[in-house]
C-alpha cells in the first residue's frame, strides 16, 4: 500500500509543472455529476457521485483531478443465500475513487459540442461483501468480505455541450475502473454539470 500511495503522490508532483506552466492563465472548470453504476464482478447496481477540477493545458488537452463515490443498492441476479441471512441479500460494494487523468478532445464543434477521452490511474478506497457457494459433500454458502486500498486504471468517454447559461456546460460520460486484471470492474454512466471558475 505504501508503494502505491508513493506512486500516486509522485504522479501528482510530476504533473504540477505541466499544469502550472502550460498556459499563462489556465482555464479552470469545476464539475459535479451523478449517475448509475454497475459492479460487474458481483452483479450489483448502484449510484455514483463525482467531483472534478479541470485545468486546461492546451487547445485539446486538459488535466482532471477527480473524486468519485460509488455505493451499490442491490443485486440484479438471484442467488442462493446463506441460512443466517433471513432471505435478505446483504451483498454490497462501495468505494471512493481518487483519479488524476489526462483528457483529450477528439471532436471540438463550433456549436460547443465536444467528445473527449480521458485516462489515468485511480486509487480505490472501499470494499465489498458477496455470496460464495462451495459444492463439496455438503454444499455451503456464505459471505466473503474484501477491503480495498488499490490502484487501478480509469478510462472515460465524455460528450459535452453548451447550456443556456454561458458559464455552465452539460455532459454525459461512460467510464470504467479496472484493477486486478479485470476491466471493467465498475462501469459508470454519469450526467455532469460543468462550471467555469474565474475568467
Amino acid at each position: 500500500m505504501k508503494i502505491n500511495l508513493l506512486f500516486l503522490v509522485l504522479f501528482f508532483v510530476s504533473l504540477l509543472p505541466i499544469a502550472t506552466y502550460a498556459q499563462e492563465k489556465p482555464k479552470l472548470q469545476y464539475t459535479v455529476g451523478f449517475g448509475s453504476s454497475i459492479d460487474g464482478m458481483n452483479d450489483l447496481y448502484g449510484l455514483n457521485f463525482s467531483n472534478e477540477l479541470n485545468v486546461r493545458l492546451g487547445k485539446r488537452t486538459s488535466f482532471n483531478a477527480g473524486l468519485l463515490f460509488y455505493q451499490s443498492l442491490g443485486s440484479y441476479n438471484e442467488k442462493t443465500l446463506p441460512e443466517y441471512s433471513n432471505g435478505k441479500n446483504n451483498e454490497q460494494s462501495s468505494g471512493i475513487f481518487i483519479t488524476p487523468s489526462f483528457k483529450y478532445d477528439i471532436i471540438q464543434s463550433p456549436s460547443g459540442f465536444n467528445l473527449a477521452f480521458s485516462a489515468g490511474p485511480s486509487l480505490q478506497l472501499g470494499g465489498e461483501s458477496f455470496v460464495r457457494s462451495y459444492f463439496t459433500d455438503v454444499p455451503t454458502t456464505h459471505y466473503i468480505v474484501n477491503k480495498y486500498h488499490r490502484i487501478g486504471l480509469f478510462i472515460e468517454l465524455e460528450a459535452e455541450w453548451n447550456s443556456k447559461n454561458p458559464n455552465r456546460k452539460n455532459a454525459v460520460s461512460l467510464s470504467a475502473f479496472g484493477a486486478d486484471n479485470a476491466i471493467p470492474w465498475y462501469l459508470n454512466a454519469t450526467y455532469k454539470m460543468r462550471f467555469k471558475l474565474g475568467k
